[in-house]
């Protein structure tokens, strides 16, 4: 009797934990989840070795990133990207400074067209 109410227990505890696994990725897909965005741009620098920036032409500022799309081909020139939007999680200081600075995140680059060589 207690070999079957310890195997019980042990089947409890497994069930319970791959549950809890479960949540969790499913915690962290939904948040890394951003909104799709096209930005028609010049393409400038940012500032670490691989990010870039662009001002749309509404006035916002983004952080660009890709693995896929080589950004740093296409430096100085006026493009079109399109991508996922993620705004990055900070303390709501760190958020108003950047808003003040008209930084609207950071975009997860999937795609980028080239619409000019300058960006007159």
């Amino acid at each position: 009797m207690k070999m079957k109410l310890s195997r019980l227990v042990y089947l409890l505890v497994a069930v319970l934990a791959f549950g809890l696994f479960l949540t969790v990725v499913h915690a962290q897909k939904k948040g890394s989840k951003g909104k799709t965005i096209t930005i028609t741009g010049c393409l400038q620098k940012g500032d670490e070795a691989s990010e870039f920036a662009i001002s749309g032409q509404d006035g916002k500022n983004y952080e660009l990133v890709s693995k896929t799309v080589a950004l740093k081909d296409h430096l100085g020139h006026k493009v079109t990207v399109t991508g996922t939007l993620r705004r990055e999680k900070q303390d709501a200081d760190e958020d108003e400074k950047e808003a003040g600075e008209g930084w609207s995140g950071q975009v997860q680059v999937t795609s980028l067209k080239m619409i000019s060589t300058s960006c007159q």
